[in-house]
């Protein structure tokens, strides 16, 4: 083709294909790019709102399922509580103490209990954020940014182990969150470890190596404070821990596998004790006390004074319940005072620098002022859980007394009084007859156990109505007079265990 001369319409027709095809490529190209934009935009809008959800959750959301009000928590388990936030239709969540307890008697044992305690958890947070007291010498931040206190122990040293690293926690550090750690485990701590952590370790509490506690004498798997701890040097320094782990646990809404007397919880809380309270401590020495209460003293000269003779390290000392006790002989008309000074001398001054470690540890994390409102129940349930006690299984080993079958009337209403009443008030019951508000693992009232082994829950006919109901925790007894009605029944039985606790069959 000569130069300068017009192309053919081969050639032509060729260069307009290829420019079409690099058009319709570039097309394709800008296409998946706005495409990959559009998605990665909205992968971002996405993330953003689960973060402000997870920021910001919606208020009408509750934060605890209804269900679970209604059961109490396993061991180890942690209570969920908001105490920000009450759910919705519950403003009652945020009163006062004062306010909860002007309506005492509206409400169900149940929802007082967990006023009290939803109340006694705010105050404890918003008194740690109030008070300086100091500097952190253990805080680590932990994944999630936030400062926590780390714990990293054995499994088979977890008392040695906590103790030692406890013994460098100041109060500063007690306000931060728990992070534990089991050495050669993979287990990440996101509560379930930390929940652990506190079972196993109240388990550990009453190790026999330690002397700390001993088996009470009622034998029903409840454990007091050991007389003789002393022969651990460390012993005064192991119960300030104790109670400083029974306090954090409080505060991280944690509960403890511990199983103590009555009397144990009345300690703790700096209540009266009477000599009814010495059945779960010493048998023996608690029926010789109703001896004296039952016979007449009048023509009988048993020597006894109002002092007693204490043992320290194999040497005999005389010590006066009261002034110029030595001199002071025990009458028909003092024996009660006697008594009762008796039994408090035992029950308190015998294991009282135990009891002041151990609430001097408590008051490292929950100020004892705070634990006022609480019974000597609440307080139980507090630290150990309200347990779920099984109907069913408490009517089918139950043994009927004195004439008393599951057909009578009186029974049966028995019975429909129980099913009547929520989980709080049925614990009430068990422990006004048994001493403890739970039940042995896994066997139930099966291995309900009284002072010479496993004993049933005993209901025993008394033919005087005129009286209260009574009980007998070393044998897990109820003394029930035969009321006329089941508005008697109710009434007698609310008020046995409202007003006289454990009184047994002296008063």
């Amino acid at each position: 083709m000569p130069r300068g001369s017009p192309p053919s319409d081969g050639a032509s027709s060729s260069s307009v294909s290829l420019a079409g095809w690099a058009g319709i490529w570039v097309g394709v190209l800008v296409l998946a790019m706005v495409g990959l934009g559009c998605v990665f935009f909205r992968r971002r809008r996405r993330r953003g709102a689960r973060q402000a959800v997870a920021h910001h959750p919606p208020a009408l959301l509750p934060a605890v399922a209804p269900a679970a009000l209604l059961t109490g928590p396993s061991e180890g388990s942690e209570v969920v509580i908001d105490v920000d936030a009450p759910a919705a239709g519950s403003p009652e969540t945020l009163l006062s103490i004062e306010e909860v307890l002007a309506r005492e008697k509206e409400l169900s044992e149940e929802r007082l209990f967990q006023l009290k305690r939803d109340w006694l958890l705010r105050e404890i947070t918003a008194r740690a954020a109030k008070q300086d007291v100091g500097p952190e010498r253990r805080a680590i931040i932990g994944k999630n940014g936030k400062k926590v206190l780390p714990i990293t122990v054995s499994r088979e040293r977890v008392f040695q182990d906590s103790y030692a690293q406890f013994a460098w926690v100041t109060d500063a550090d007690l306000k931060l969150p728990v992070s534990v750690h089991f050495q050669n485990e993979a287990g990440r701590d996101e509560g379930g470890v930390t929940r652990d952590w506190y079972s196993v370790l109240s388990r550990q509490m009453f190790n026999e190596d330690y002397g700390l506690f001993t088996a009470s004498a009622s034998d029903d798997g409840t454990f007091q404070v050991n007389p003789n701890s002393g022969v651990n040097p460390d012993h005064l320094d192991f119960f300030r821990f104790v109670g400083t782990i029974a306090g954090k646990a409080v505060a991280d809404g944690c509960l403890l596998g511990v199983h103590f007397t009555r009397l144990f919880y009345k300690r703790v809380l700096g209540r009266p004790v009477t000599y009814h309270d010495m059945a779960s401590h010493d048998v023996q020495f608690y029926k010789s006390l109703c001896w004296v209460i039952e016979n007449d003293l009048s023509e009988q000269d048993l020597g006894l004074t109002f002092s007693v003779e204490r043992e320290a390290f194999g040497a005999y000392e005389e010590v006066e319940l009261k002034p110029g006790g030595q001199d002071m002989p025990v009458t028909q008309d003092n024996k009660r005072e006697y008594v009762d000074l008796l039994a408090e001398w035992r029950l308190k001054d015998s294991v009282e620098p135990q009891m002041a470690a151990l609430r001097g540890g408590l008051s490292r994390v929950v100020a004892l002022e705070l634990l006022h409102p609480f019974d000597e129940c609440e307080l139980e349930w507090l630290v150990g859980g309200l347990p779920h006690l099984d109907l069913g299984d408490w009517r089918a080993h139950t043994v009927y007394k004195a004439g008393y079958t599951d057909q009578v009337a009186i029974i049966i209403w028995f019975w429909q009084l129980v099913e009547s009443w929520d989980e709080a008030m049925r614990a009430r019951l068990l422990q006004f007859v048994t001493g403890t508000s739970k039940v042995p693992y896994p066997e139930g009232f099966a291995g309900l156990r009284g002072s010479d082994g496993l004993r049933a829950f005993h209901i025993v006919r008394v033919s005087d109505i005129t009286r209260l109901p009574q009980a007998h925790t070393c044998y897990n007894e109820l003394l029930l007079p035969d009321y006329d009605t089941f508005e008697d029944l109710k009434r007698s039985l609310v008020t046995a265990i409202f007003e006289t606790g454990n009184q047994f069959l002296l008063r």
